[in-house]
């Protein structure tokens, strides 16, 4: 479109050839509202003088468009398109025509109308990525993926197995002392929360943040390391794999539930002969008119034949003779899982659990199909929820007779077991676990984060609160522990059997002392499935993302790719619902987060530290979060961290634990040697990750391309956040970035060559003597 060239051209013919203007072809456009006056014969000259300032009321040029086409973007509000310069008649005769057919208004293009909110959200929908759509979105869903399982779950039952000692029984209800407790595991769970836990829980959120990408693509700093994230998604995939079937485990007793009277309330035909569900007679005083206390611990009385047992009456010898054990107990083990005699023995599919499992996968599927921005909307309810419930069961279980002395046995510390250091790696273990540090759901739920939202508030609270809930439901557990110690005269750490399936218990016996118990147990076992799902959420969504991030053309199929994810885990976990599932639980929990966890903290913290430096992160983080934000204002204390005493403890927890690798059991069984064999293979597989992606770019950059080897190890051009208008935020966006590690190699160089052309120009001795 030129500026009324063809209207001026028009105005010349007619002034010297005709007072009207030849049949053209050009069409009259205008964007404004207002009307534009067209000239008549006498005004011509001074009009053409001025043409090309022509402006309309709304200071808007007035255009001819002598190409017309017509425009679909454009509603022109019913006029006639097909009208032409023609019909607008110049000179005094058609003045007045001319008058009204220029004075009518003509409207301006109406703008289309957009879904998005903003440019930066209409631009991350251009590149692939979504955006939280609430404020509390991240925060909802972190906390819901960090407080799942491991804290009402895994949490109690570690404080369980990590605490001793004896406690010599006096009577059925008195006690003394405890001489050990489970309280020392606190001691270093709260010390690996501030040196491990905090540091990591900030790097991951503030990489995925600061990048958009998942865990692999957030690793271009490095490109040597973004086989991280491959091992983050292997990981993620195997904890996926039993946190399903636990879920399941929740799907079927909250099924069970919906009846009048619950079935391990009581010994059933599942029941083995040590199942006791009435302790009022468990002991017995024996000092009633013709009884005899024996020696033994039997209460006998006379009769005509003779003495005839009636009952105990010392706990001692009634436990020796046959240890009590639990409705609950016998139900989870003989009902729900028909648990065989070992690892090995695999004779059936459980198809109930397998039922339960399917179900679990299927509600996953349904819940992320639609995208994070549903899903973000889930965790409001998801995440709050199981709070309400652990309090009403802590209300309850806090007002029953003995809860003393599980209390006691929970917060007591032995300060003697701090030498033994499966305490000191169990902890750490579960800081890894309860925070879901290194397992890449971290990274990826930031991704989605606005570019400038504060992060430091979200890693203190998210990670204080994951804690506090853990010895909450501590709390909760360890106070239905101590009742029924009171009950049964057994010591606290032998009421019950050790192992994963402690909460499925512990728990479920403590909703039988509720009123209404069928109701409790619906509410509770809810609580326990939305618990899973948060956790799986993520899970899932960061496999997902790795692969739609790695192979971009997927994207546009993340339904079918969710699909498929699901359906391997679903297949893999079918090993799950056989009678020997709850032994392969126990392996993956053992060999999938313990040594991986520890190894891609470690390169964590060695990629930001001493390969990119975090002299350049923190410069990352000033452009992202403003150098007044209190993150960056205490980042000198996360520097230290990082360079220092997170990868120090790691390394120490790594060494230590090789050194000493505790035996797997689950109760009194002991795993087969194996077992071991496998679990390291898995451990392995799932570190294969980092080590052939480095293989792979080592050949790809170094011999197929020709890079040198400073390519590993400095950051790419694509390098820093996704958006464009964020990169522009940079200090190297226009010069790159140089990271650290290969600043000093050249530095050193730089020297070495300097030294060199120095010595070279210095004259040799023999010069100088024969100069003499």
């Amino acid at each position: 479109m030129r500026l009324l060239d063809p209207l001026k051209r028009a105005l010349e013919i007619e002034t010297s050839d005709t007072n009207q203007i030849p049949t053209p072809t050009a069409r009259l456009y205008q964007g404004s509202r207002s009307s534009a006056q067209l000239p008549l014969n006498d005004e011509i000259s001074s009009a053409t003088a001025s043409l090309d300032q022509a402006r309309n009321g709304y200071n808007q040029q007035i255009y001819i468009n002598a190409y017309p086409e017509y425009d679909p973007k454009v509603s022109y509000h019913g006029y006639d398109l097909s009208r032409d310069v023609s019909e607008y008649q110049f000179g005094a005769e058609n003045s007045i025509n001319q008058e009204n057919a220029t004075k009518k208004p003509i409207p301006p293009p109406r703008k289309k109308r957009s879904n998005y909110n903003s440019q930066s959200e209409l631009a991350n929908i251009k590149n692939g990525r979504e955006q939280w759509s609430g404020r509390f979105d991240f925060f909802f869903s972190s906390l819901g993926y960090a407080v799942g399982f491991g804290a009402v779950w895994r949490f109690p039952y570690l404080c369980y197995r990590n605490g001793g000692g004896k406690m010599k029984i006096i009577q059925l209800k008195f006690y003394n002392n405890q001489s050990s407790s489970s309280g020392v595991f606190l001691i270093p769970y709260v010390i690996f929360l501030f040196a491990l836990g905090i540091p990591l829980f900030y790097l991951e959120v503030n990489i995925g943040q600061f990048t958009s990408q998942g865990p692999v693509q957030c690793w271009r700093m490095a490109p040597i390391f973004k086989g991280l994230g491959i091992s983050m998604s292997l990981m993620s995939y195997f904890l996926t794999v039993y946190y399903a079937m636990l879920l399941s485990y929740s799907i079927l007793y909250f099924i069970l539930s919906f009846r009048s009277k619950l079935d391990w309330t009581t010994c059933g035909p599942w029941a083995s002969a040590n199942c006791t569900d009435d302790f009022s007679s468990f002991v017995m005083p024996c000092n009633y008119e013709n009884t005899f206390k024996d020696p033994n611990g039997r209460c006998y009385t006379w009769v005509d034949q003779g003495l005839v047992p009636i009952g105990w009456w010392d706990v001692n010898s009634r436990i020796a003779f046959r240890k009590p054990v639990l409705p609950s107990d016998d139900y989870f083990n003989n009902y729900i899982l028909n648990k065989s005699a070992g690892m090995g023995s695999i004779s059936t599919v459980e198809w109930p659990l397998a039922l339960c499992l399917l179900a679990a996968w299927t509600l996953v599927f349904i819940c992320l199909c639609r995208g994070i921005k549903s899903s973000g909307k889930v965790v409001y309810f998801t995440a709050l929820f199981p709070y309400v419930i652990l309090l009403i069961l802590g209300i309850r279980g806090w007002t029953l007779p003995g809860m003393s002395q599980g209390l006691y046995f929970y917060m007591k510390p032995d300060l003697s077991r701090l030498a033994d250091q499966r305490v000191w790696n169990d902890a750490a273990n579960q800081i890894f676990f309860v925070l879901s540090v290194s397992y890449g759901g971290l990274i990826t739920l930031s991704s989605y984060n606005k570019f400038n939202r504060s992060t430091l508030a979200n890693t203190l609270i998210i990670s204080i609160s994951n804690v506090l809930t853990s010895i909450f439901a501590g709390f909760v557990i360890f106070a239905y522990l101590g009742y029924l110690s009171y009950i049964t005269g057994q010591e606290v750490k032998d009421v019950v059997s050790e192992g994963p399936g402690l909460a499925f218990i512990v728990y479920p016996y403590a909703v039988t002392t509720l009123p209404g118990a069928p109701f409790w147990s619906v509410l509770f076992f809810f609580m326990l499935i939305l618990l899973g799902l948060d956790s799986v959420f993520a899970s899932v969504e960061t496999i997902v993302v790795v692969i739609t991030d790695q192979i971009h053309a997927l994207r546009r199929y993340n339904t079918l790719v969710i699909l498929i994810v699901c359906i391997a885990h679903f297949g893999l976990g079918l090993l799950l619902c056989t009678d020997a599932g709850i032994y392969w639980i126990t392996f993956l929990d053992q060999f999938t987060g313990s040594y991986p966890a520890f190894i891609i903290g470690l390169f964590e913290c060695i990629c930001i530290a001493y390969i990119y430096g975090t002299c350049h992160f923190h410069e990352d983080l000033k452009a992202m979060l403003g150098s007044r934000n209190c993150g960056v204002r205490l980042y000198p204390i996360f520097q230290i961290c990082w360079l220092f005493i997170t990868p120090g403890i790691i390394i120490a927890l790594i060494i230590f634990t090789s050194i000493h690798y505790p035996p797997l059991k689950l109760g009194r069984y002991t795993f087969p040697s194996w077992s071991y064999k496998l679990g390291w293979g898995l451990t392995s597989l799932i570190l294969s990750g980092i080590v052939l992606y480095a293989i792979y770019a080592i050949i790809f950059d170094l011999l197929i391309k020709r890079k040198s080897f400073r390519a590993l190890i400095n950051p790419e051009k694509k390098w820093g956040p996704l958006l464009e208008q964020n990169r522009k935020k940079l200090r190297y966006y226009s010069c790159g970035q140089q990271g650290a590690l290969v600043s000093v190699i050249n530095l050193i160089i730089n020297r070495s060559l300097s030294n060199q052309a120095l010595a070279r120009s210095k004259p040799s001795p023999s010069f100088m003597n024969d100069d003499r």
